[in-house]
């Protein structure tokens, strides 16, 4: 489906760096449900949108193989976020550009996440047809955490409808949800919902 040109709108509950996409076109079309097949994830596939990080031995020095972060523009605020009523389909993606994100979670399930290269333009965001790949979804299993490059596109965490909640620990900035939140509407611009399928 061609997408209609979209045009960055500035939310009025947020400061200016809140950022969303979003144009409706007249006639309010029907939205068409688009499938993503989650990819297994490896540190090669996901290398495009950050980085793969694991449970390591105790007294390894730091290496390349760390989280490579960049938190010098801000406070970091690192926390335990709680998600309820989650499921695997989506409708917009986010970016951050001031902030390496870290993301995973706490327990024994599998979560995922879809993601984007970053473009650091909120006009240019991924997409995924029969020709263009640039939207990917990735299953992170347990004993792992992603850390997304500044500017990579995310939509997640995601997980099954029928789990209540999900903890996930997230390292970002103390202001990235309010200064530093970039996000196209696939659902108002496109008349498009992603679903992950598995």
């Amino acid at each position: 489906m061609a997408s209609r040109p979209s045009h960055s709108v500035r939310s009025p509950a947020r400061s200016p760096g809140h950022v969303v996409a979003s144009a409706k076109a007249p006639g309010g079309s029907s939205t068409t449900r688009v499938a993503l097949k989650a990819e297994e994830l490896t540190v090669e596939a996901f290398a495009p949108f950050g980085q793969v990080c694991k449970a390591e031995e105790d007294g390894v020095e730091f290496g390349p193989a760390d989280a490579q972060l960049d938190l010098s523009q801000g406070t970091p605020r690192f926390y335990v976020m709680r998600l309820r009523d989650k499921d695997l389909s989506f409708d917009r993606i986010t970016y951050h550009e001031k902030v390496t994100q870290c993301l995973g979670a706490l327990g024994d399930k599998d979560w995922y996440m879809a993601v984007g290269e970053p473009t650091m333009d909120v006009a240019k965001y991924p997409k995924h047809d029969s020709t263009d790949r640039a939207l990917r979804v990735f299953r992170v299993p347990p004993g792992h955490f992603l850390k997304m490059h500044a500017g990579c596109w995310h939509a997640g965490p995601l997980f099954e409808s029928h789990v209540e909640f999900m903890d996930f620990y997230n390292l970002e900035l103390a202001d990235t949800n309010v200064v530093d939140h970039n996000t196209h509407v696939f659902s108002e611009v496109d008349d498009i919902v992603y679903e992950v399928m598995d």
